[in-house]
């Protein structure tokens, strides 16, 4: 079977393409949606561009396959094996991973939000910039993985094993949860809460609307380019901080201290200023 009689087939209602065996195959900027490959042989495919949301792709074989800028939201991945696959910019928002193989996967700024990764195989997996705000990653191993700059916030990441990860620029939050023995920021992870030091911290480019950092110390810190619309800010320590392009829009800087911050095109639209004026 080609990619044409799939589609041909998906066209005419039919979703069942289980035990499949397709390596190679291009499929490409194509909607698969809801379709059930369970069991496939899918490796090397390319699914670049693809819709796959819904779809149920559990038990396929999907090594070195290429996923980049796939949406697989609420698909069903479990026990895939996605060794050394490309899932860079990819959607897997509410997806369920529970003991699928990503080793060596790259994953860069892909969305795990809210995803079921339990059990998951992330050893010397690359997920730089990715988001798995509230996912699950109880029980996964992350030995060796490359999770600097992801968004931890409200994870779950209890029972994990963590051991040679880069957490370096990870951001996370009161609620994200590590093993009892772990200590974020000593592997270099960056938490989020009021009146914590990132004195000095590179948190460009990143993106935390309606932080609260209220009373934080960022002096001297990189945040050229950060989103932080609707932050609170309020009684931060902003001093020499680079904030050179950053969006601003509505935070509250109540009582903060930009002696000396570079605020060069940085958006301050609503924004409430030090003086409690607020900017047009």
């Amino acid at each position: 079977m080609d990619r044409q009689e799939i589609l041909k087939q998906y066209e005419a209602g039919e979703r069942d393409f289980c035990d499949l065996e397709l390596p190679d195959i291009d499929l490409s900027s194509v909607i698969l949606k809801r379709v059930d490959f369970t069991g496939a042989i899918l490796s090397k495919a390319n699914f670049k561009y693809s819709d796959l949301s819904h779809s149920n792709l559990s038990s396929t074989n999907l090594e070195n396959a290429d996923l980049e800028l796939t949406n697989c939201s609420r698909g069903d991945l479990s026990m895939a094996e996605l060794i050394e696959a490309n899932l860079s910019n990819a959607i897997f928002n509410l997806a369920f991973f529970t003991g699928a193989d990503l080793m060596e996967a790259y994953c860069l700024n892909s969305q795990f939000v809210g995803a079921e990764l339990i059990g998951v195989n992330f050893v010397s997996a690359t997920l730089i910039g990715a988001s798995l705000m509230g996912a699950n990653l109880t029980g996964s191993d992350l030995s060796g993985a490359n999770f600097s700059r992801t968004y931890l916030y409200s994870a779950n990441l209890s029972d994990t094993i963590l051991d040679g990860i880069n957490l370096q620029g990870a951001l996370y939050n009161p609620q994200t949860q590590f093993p009892a023995d772990f200590d974020p920021i000593a592997a270099g992870a960056c938490p989020i809460a009021p009146r914590v030091n990132l004195s000095g911290k590179n948190l460009s480019g990143i993106e935390l609307p309606s932080a609260n950092l209220c009373e934080a110390d960022l002096t001297h810190a990189n945040l050229k380019r950060a989103k932080l619309t609707l932050a609170n800010l309020s009684g931060a320590d902003l001093s020499g901080a680079d904030l050179s392009g950053a969006d601003l829009s509505g935070a509250d800087l109540s009582g903060a201290d930009l002696s000396g911050a570079n605020l060069e095109e940085t958006k301050l639209n609503g924004a409430i200023l030090p003086d409690e004026t607020v900017s047009c």
